[in-house]
């Protein structure tokens, strides 16, 4: 184990110094590599409103959002996401962007609510099929790639009034049915599968919600059961296109906080490699290998259900490559677990942290601000781009696997300068040349969160992820590009990444910190002994 982190650690501080190249000294454009891919993304719950008309049942999201009571993880405008950006009627404004952007992907993902509104594949709502038949016929005609997603957390409500959801194991044969009908129905016409939007930040997440709603008590809500469950169900669904014999790759998309130690001590090294294991790794590892992995099982295994002996050779090698949402990164020092318990600044990402870390008392995160520093608040506004090639260098040495950046963005606030957004697309894309260069990783593409402005659950409307801007003000929720669309234009039409400088008036640093000299020969000495 030694061995792996510390050779991590070096690998990590090679990369970041070309990172810090990337983003001074190399001012010229950088060639993409071959076949790598550009999109965007949108979700379904997140802009198609028509939450309850064309056929659509109540889904749970709806029903969280409709009792008004999220208390302090929700802001303002949180409960106002029925009408969203009307992308149910406006799905071809939205592709007329990316194909005006000459984007090579389109991401979307549909509503199993609106698919199979009773949760019953006796039962479809051919009216909804009708209209994903119809949103993936524009996308191709436009010249577009779709990249569907076949569950972004909007399940039926009566799948939680029947059996709790993802609390009970009947959740995972719901799921398989679901996905296999939505294979069958539109394989014809997409190639590139994800089967479910962030397994571990769904379950962390909503589970919060429901609690806070009042909906269910806090001693009748699992994390790790949900993600159990829904670790199965992807498997499962993997398994039935492939019974099928469809063609395709499908993957799942995991959201992943990579964190780094606060010093070079050991203790950090280590605290810091067990919460990425229980972060990301209870998704990855079990999709990959077949169960959790040996840390997860060591500090948590006592609160998760396990896998039988069938369910892991089901599980093992349940995907065709792997699917990364990467924004942040984080912080991790060792704490004494006997020592007066640690309470993180209430916020919704600490929230999620401590859920999908439960057990593990010896963890003492943060999220990490530009240079890598702790900080007491999600770094909403940092351009650091070694939080990309961290992510994907810690996936890599572990699975192996091609890996696809599904989600990476920055959200802005109305009146911030817009620059800042292209100058992050420009590092961040600078940075995934940089991993694919310097360690040989296979990575195959790009997809922007988000294409336009979307309803951003706790936030609301004022998170601004879009590269298009959606008039949510006025009610006409008219579409308009927040910049002159050069940048993306020259990554098509040059297959280069054009340098944008940070702008100086903002605030976010716009380099990670090196690792020092002293780290990197520690990293090298428990590295030598361990090989000897």
């Amino acid at each position: 184990m030694l061995a792996r982190l510390t050779i991590f650690g070096l690998l990590s501080a090679w990369g970041q110094a070309n990172i810090i190249k990337a983003t001074t000294g190399q001012i010229q454009d950088v060639p993409l590599p071959d076949n790598f891919l550009i999109g965007a993304a949108v979700s379904a719950f997140q802009t198609e409103g028509w939450w309850n008309k064309g056929g659509k049942s109540e889904s749970m999201v709806d029903h969280v959002l409709h009792t008004g009571h999220l208390g302090a993880i929700a802001y303002k405008n949180a409960n106002d996401s029925d009408n969203a950006a009307d992308s149910y009627h406006r799905f071809k404004e939205d592709i007329a962007i990316a194909k005006k952007l000459k984007l090579q992907v389109y991401r979307f993902s549909i509503s199993w609510s609106r698919v199979l509104p009773e949760g019953d594949v006796a039962k479809p709502n051919m009216e909804g099929v009708q209209y994903y038949h119809d949103l993936i016929g524009e996308i191709l005609k436009q010249g577009l790639i779709p990249f569907a997603t076949v569950y972004h957390f909007d399940h039926p409500q009566v799948l939680e009034d029947q059996f709790r959801g993802w609390q009970s194991r009947e959740m995972i044969q719901k799921f398989r049915d679901y996905a296999r009908f939505v294979f069958n129905e539109f394989s014809s016409k997409v190639q590139l599968w994800a089967t479910i939007n962030e397994p571990n930040g769904m379950c962390a997440y909503f589970g919060t919600l429901l609690i806070t709603a009042g909906l269910v008590q806090a001693d009748n809500y699992d994390t790790y059961k949900c993600m159990h469950h829904i670790t199965l169900a992807h498997a499962e669904a993997y398994r039935a296109f492939k019974e099928d014999k469809l063609t395709g790759r499908v993957g799942v998309n995991t959201w992943i906080i990579t964190a780094k130690p606060n010093t070079t001590s050991i203790e950090d090294s280590f605290a810091a490699e067990v919460f990425n294991q229980l972060q990301a790794g209870s998704i990855l590892h079990p999709i990959v290998f077949g169960d959790y992995p040996e840390l997860v099982k060591t500090f948590t295994g006592h609160l998760r259900p396990e896998f039988t002996p069938a369910e892991k050779e089901m599980m093992r090698g349940a995907t065709d490559f792997i699917s990364l949402n990467i924004y942040a990164g984080g912080n991790v020092a060792y704490r004494d677990p006997d020592s007066t318990p640690e309470t993180l600044p209430f916020s919704g990402g600490a929230v999620i942290v401590e859920k999908m870390t439960h057990g593990a008392d010896f963890i003492s995160f943060r999220f990490a601000d530009g240079q890598g520093r702790r900080t007491e608040n999600y770094p909403s506004y940092n351009v650091a781009p070694e939080v990309m090639h961290s992510s994907l260098l810690w996936t890599w040495q572990r699975y192996k696997l091609p890996i696809m950046v599904a989600e990476n963005g920055i959200s802005l606030k109305k009146g911030m300068d817009e620059k800042l957004r292209t100058a992050y697309y420009s590092a961040y894309l600078r940075s995934v040349v940089s991993v694919v260069n310097d360690f040989k990783v296979n990575v195959m593409g790009y997809i922007v969160w988000s294409l336009i402005d979307t309803f951003e659950w706790s936030n609301g409307y004022d998170a601004k992820y879009g590269i298009a801007a959606v008039d949510y003000e006025s009610g006409s929720l008219n579409r308009s590009l927040k910049s002159p669309p050069d940048f993306w234009l020259q990554i098509a039409e040059k297959r280069v990444i054009p340098f944008v400088e940070v702008p100086q008036s903002s605030s976010s640093p716009s380099l990670y910190r090196l690792v020092t000299t002293k780290a990197l020969w520690l990293a090298i000495l428990l590295y030598v002994k361990q090989v000897v």
